[in-house]
């Protein structure tokens, strides 16, 4: 596995095999291991966040997802190996599981739709262990029982849709607390395994993590029409400018 950079921002030149090997692995030997996606919004949100970028750093794999992240790396002679489907691979992922024998926890998505998600997996996945799952709006009084309680579940694979940065910002709070094998962070893939279209959360609904709603909400989101033709701007100028 290469670590490459796009915009001063790291991805991993993976394919689906190799993402799963080394999933396999980190799952089988270690504890407080993370796989995260790099989407356009969280890119572009972490060359303005230093937390987002440390965060991104640590991680033991990052994903690139999306045509304009895959265009960038095309453009900057750093192509993706293989497009990897971050639905397709979480799939892949909860099928895992169930091969190891290995426990799941979901945590994310709207009231109700997790408990969508967790009937449509077990109708597709038969054999999977959903050890726990929990709503990601859940109230901020809870928010301490609800990590007690996976800490306690103690997850092989912890499956995070809250969208970033909150789901970053979750696990580096309570990363020790979780006591997860390896934590997966999905965004908004909760909706789709449920069969919505809307978002999993509301930043200024969420309440689960100690106001990081609130924190999100005060910086605008990442939902400006501007990412998209600066990233293209940004490509250009360090394709003409950076040398390797």
């Amino acid at each position: 596995m290469r670590r490459e950079r796009i915009l001063g921002i790291p991805f991993d030149n993976v394919g689906v095999e190799e993402a799963l090997r080394i999933t396999e692995d980190l799952v089988r030997k270690k504890k407080g291991r993370t796989i995260v996606h790099l989407s356009l919004p969280t890119l572009m949100m972490a060359r303005r966040s230093t937390f987002l970028r440390i965060f991104l750093e640590e991680a033991d794999i990052i994903i690139p997802t999306g045509k304009l992240i895959h265009w960038g790396a095309r453009v900057l002679k750093r192509p993706v190996l293989e497009r990897i489907d971050p639905s397709s691979f979480i799939k892949m992922l909860f099928a895992q599981s169930v091969e190891l024998n290995k426990s799941v926890y979901l945590l994310g998505g709207r009231e109700g739709v997790i408990e969508k998600v967790h009937v449509n997996l077990k109708r597709e996945i038969p054999r999977l262990f959903v050890i726990g799952k929990c709503r990601g709006n859940y109230p901020k009084h809870l928010h301490d029982n609800v990590v007690k309680a996976i800490g306690k579940a103690s997850p092989d694979y912890l499956f995070i849709g809250l969208g970033s940065p909150l789901e970053e910002q979750y696990v580096e709070r309570n990363r020790e607390k979780l006591n997860a094998g390896i934590t997966v962070l999905i965004g908004g893939l909760f909706d789709i395994f449920a069969g919505s279209g809307k978002r999993s959360i509301s930043p200024s609904k969420f309440h689960g993590g100690e106001g990081y709603g609130r924190e999100i909400q005060h910086r605008g989101g990442f939902k400006k029409i501007w990412r998209v033709p600066v990233f293209i701007i940004l490509v250009f100028f360090e394709r003409i400018f950076w040398r390797r």
